[in-house]
């Protein structure tokens, strides 16, 4: 499998998602602004790290969203989020979007034409939690 994956934002969410597609064998670069981060994560094994910002066209395409089969926008920030769907789309129009949402009710986003899924961590959350729960 030679699946590549661009994540953008190196947070708690995006360095988890990178370590485990990694594990699945994709090829991983993630796109961090932060200096601090870049550096933490430049010391893990999470693939190639992209010190930028993902809402520039350029450092999407640096970080080879255009040849990606997805990138997933995991930043804190649901706007910055959706803007990163639509730059990847024109990078590519086949590529698979995945947005992040931050709060309630913004699960709305997955109806846009750039963005193909959404992921709420706080309802994954608590769907796991619940799982295990009635599991026992």
């Amino acid at each position: 499998m030679n699946e590549r994956a661009v994540i953008v934002g190196g947070g708690r969410v995006g360095r988890h998602t990178a370590e485990q597609l990694i594990e699945h064998g994709y090829s991983v670069t993630i796109v961090e602004r932060d200096a601090e981060k870049v550096e933490a994560l430049s010391s893990r094994r999470v693939g190639t790290v992209v010190e930028g910002d993902g809402t520039d066209r350029e450092t999407l395409r640096e970080a080879g969203a255009a040849e990606a089969n997805i990138v997933a926008a995991l930043t804190d920030d649901t706007s910055a989020n959706v803007i990163v769907c639509g730059l990847a789309r024109e990078l590519s129009p086949e590529v698979e979007t995945l947005a992040r949402v931050a709060e309630d009710g913004e699960q709305q986003y997955q109806y846009l034409s750039d963005v193909d899924s959404v992921v709420y961590p706080a309802a994954a959350g608590a769907d796991v939690t619940v799982d295990r729960i009635l599991r026992d």
